[in-house]
């Protein structure tokens, strides 16, 4: 090629590239920067910026993924979503899409309690407003972590709160992780979000698991937007060529609530709140909760909130498409692990209640029908628990288990109820919430039935032996309930402690002699308030956990769920976790269930969402519960065993030396889905007093030890 020809094909190029400016600088369209300084192909996912386009590739169970994004804030943001099914080329399988984002926004009442640290509120009651965040594109950055990419494209606003507009990428997992992370000035602030997707419905359908457990489709007609009850908390566009479903983190997306009521989490159609006007599918939280409390999310001004919702791209659609999504959270079912049994606490059934007044119609046909084959016993089997401890009589019966007269028959129903519904795979065991005598609120746990009465009357001794139900306690002090509780090898511990009528507790009855017992096991987790800055559920109990190890307590935490109805229509599994005892088999309920105690007491489990396990966690060879004496040099090996199903973010040892916390924190960000790994750390515990382990992946899932104890 001559120079002349060289030189009037580089005048052409510059000519097209010239009239290409100009076409886009009369239509106001222009690609925003993308600084890749932060970016290490490395990651795992291959990023080019090419023109108006930012385009990422990643492996992934499935095959791959791409994800194309239009920069120049000249049409949707999404161009395209495309899946390739093994070695194949990829599919489109979404086109021209947008996420959205709404806010509703209330006040928090800081007056109240702890302030922050409050369950009792009704931000509902109060003004609130609802708006959309709105992406007006000033800048992209593509960064990476590990086995991870950020998007970030700057700036999202909207009521009162701003920020950024992410896209989280991870190697070798097929979810594409969306997240408005805002942050807001203003004081006292609650907040609900809700989110999805938008895009033209022409040639779409809206598919979702039902209530019934079966799939439904419909076509994707711009009716009016509604909120859809699903099975999973997932909501899926499906195109001719795959579908792309949407779901929430499973626990962190809800809030504490004293129900589980399916509100109708997803939403499809066109108009969503009136703020969204396209049509589109996604995610939602009912502004009214339960009707009871409702505390939503705080807000505290200046944290980065992250309100995100996961898209699941594939060339499945339907069934196949939704057991996708399931395998995150092994089909809402917490899984087997051996060695380990599931149990969990702290429900207000209200089961022998309704059994007692049904009874009180008709006691000739035995059993009533009405409570014969109760809907709980079913949704605790298939979620994988295996031992339910109930919080019986805290409604409507409640003030006759403090009368003498009433209590006996009421105590009798329930041990005959949950001798009944126990069988060899599942065991029920009675358990109330008394609330007397000691200061805020406790839950008790015997190994065997125990009558006792709430308020002893002037005229009753402590101990009755009665003619018809044998041996009756009449508890009226805090060292009479003490007493019970050594007598019977029982258990009590703080129910929801430092929040809701436990605020204070235990920490305002530390020096007391029950407290101080073997009897009192310490507190129960929940993760309560909710913070969507948090980067892990239950910080409070957590904290309470740290500090009750250093006051030199050797006490534990387990997990509550709290809640009153437990049936097939409930949102069960995302208000709930689990606790996976060291026992090697479930107890025969007219044994007694005594290693169910001894497991709790000595320390012997770990709190799950469901979705990360601890199989393994020792030091210096020691489990939890256990006590290591440590060498002069103070050195040990610390080893967790964890297994996964969300991508890991991090572990977090902790140790304490009876004033001070310290965390070692344990970065998990080369972590990919579905996996297990063991963490070997050798650790200088010089000086500490106790060791625990916690991790947590990228939707706020999480496992929690009790500790290891050090001389």
């Amino acid at each position: 090629m001559t120079t002349t020809c060289r030189f009037s094909i580089c005048i052409s190029w510059i000519r097209t590239i010239v009239s290409a400016a100009v076409f886009a600088f009369a239509l106001g369209v222009q690609a925003v920067p993308v600084d890749l300084a932060g970016y290490n192909p490395n990651c795992g996912v291959a990023v080019k910026a090419d023109g108006d386009s930012l385009t990422a590739r990643w492996n992934t169970p499935e095959g791959a993924t791409v994800l194309t994004l239009d920069v120049s804030s000249n049409g949707a943001l999404v161009q395209s979503v495309a899946v390739a099914s093994g070695d194949a080329e990829p599919v489109v399988v979404l086109r021209d899409a947008n996420p959205v984002t709404v806010l509703t926004v209330g006040e928090r009442d800081l007056k109240k309690r702890g302030g922050w640290t409050i369950f009792f509120d009704r931000v509902d009651r109060r003004p609130s407003e609802s708006g959309q965040l709105n992406l007006k594109l000033q800048s992209a950055t593509v960064q990476s972590v590990g086995q991870r990419c950020f998007i970030e494209l700057d700036r999202l606003e909207g009521e009162a709160f701003s920020g950024k507009l992410r896209f989280t990428l991870y190697a070798g997992c097929d979810l594409i992780h969306v997240q408005a992370i805002v942050q807001t000035r203003k004081d006292a602030r609650a907040l609900l979000y809700h989110a999805g997707v938008t895009c033209d419905p022409e040639g779409k359908s809206v598919s979702w698991i039902g209530l019934d457990d079966k799939a439904h489709r419909a076509d994707a007609t711009p009716r009016d937007a509604a909120p859809q009850k699903v099975r999973n908390r997932t909501i899926a566009l499906e195109t001719g060529s795959g579908g792309v479903a949407v779901f929430p983190p499973p626990h962190r997306y809800f809030y504490p609530l004293d129900e589980a009521y399916n509100l109708g989490f997803t939403w499809w159609g066109a108009g969503f709140m009136d703020r969204v006007e396209d049509f589109g599918i996604g995610i939602r939280q009912d502004r009214l909760g339960d009707r009871r409390w409702i505390p939503w999310f705080n807000a505290p001004p200046g944290t980065e909130q992250k309100l995100g919702v996961f898209w699941l791209p594939s060339r499945d659609r339907g069934g196949k498409l939704f057991d996708r999504v399931k395998a995150y959270t092994n089909g809402d079912r917490f899984p087997a692990l051996p060695g380990h049994k599931t149990f969990t606490s702290h429900y207000h059934i209200e089961h022998t209640t309704r059994y007692i007044e049904e009874l009180a119609k008709d006691a000739s046909a035995g059993v009533p029908k009405a409570v014969r084959k109760p809907e709980f016993v079913d949704v605790f089997k298939n979620a994988g628990i295996q031992i339910v401890h109930l919080a019986e009589f805290h409604n409507r019966l409640g003030p006759a288990r403090r009368d003498h007269r009433k209590t006996l028959p009421m105590l009798k129903a329930m041990h005959d109820e949950c001798a009944r519904l126990s069988d060899d795979e599942f065991l029920l065991l009675p358990g109330e919430e008394p609330n007397v005598h000691l200061g805020g609120h406790w839950i008790s746990f015997f190994p065997r039935p125990v009558m006792w009465v709430l308020k002893r009357a002037k005229d009753k001794p402590f101990i009755e032996e009665h003619p018809q139900y044998g041996r009756v306690y009449h508890v009226g002090s805090a060292d009479e309930v003490l007493k019970l509780f050594e007598m019977e090898k029982g258990l009590m511990w703080a129910a929801h402690p430092r929040i809701k009528s436990s605020t204070g507790y235990p920490d305002r009855y530390r020096e007391e002699t029950f407290f101080k017992s073997d009897h009192y096991l310490g507190g129960a987790w929940k993760a309560m308030p909710a913070d969507l800055s948090r980067s892990r559920l239950g910080w409070r109990v957590l904290d309470l956990l740290n500090d009750t190890a250093n006051w030199g307590a050797k006490k534990y935490i387990l997990g509550e769920v709290d809640i009153f109805e437990v049936d097939n229509t409930t949102e069960f599994y995302a208000h709930a976790n689990v606790n996976y005892l060291r026992l090697d088999s479930i107890p025969r309920y007219g044994d007694g269930w005594a290693p169910v105690l001894k497991a709790l007491r000595d320390g012997a489990f770990f709190i799950s969402t469901g979705e990360v396990l601890l199989p393994q966690f020792t030091a210096g060879g020691k489990a939890s519960g256990e006590t290591l004496k440590l060498s002069a040099s103070g050195q040990a090996k610390l080893e967790a065993g964890l297994k996964w199903t969300f991508p890991m973010a991090f572990a977090e040892v902790i140790t304490g030396d009876g004033e001070k916390v310290y965390r070692q924190q344990i970065d998990l960000s080369g972590t990919g889905p579905f996996g297990k790994q063991t963490l070997s750390e050798t650790l200088d515990l010089s000086g500490k007093r106790w060791v625990r382990i916690e991790a947590w992946d990228v939707a706020a899932n999480g496992v929690i030890s009790q500790p290891i104890w050090l001389e």
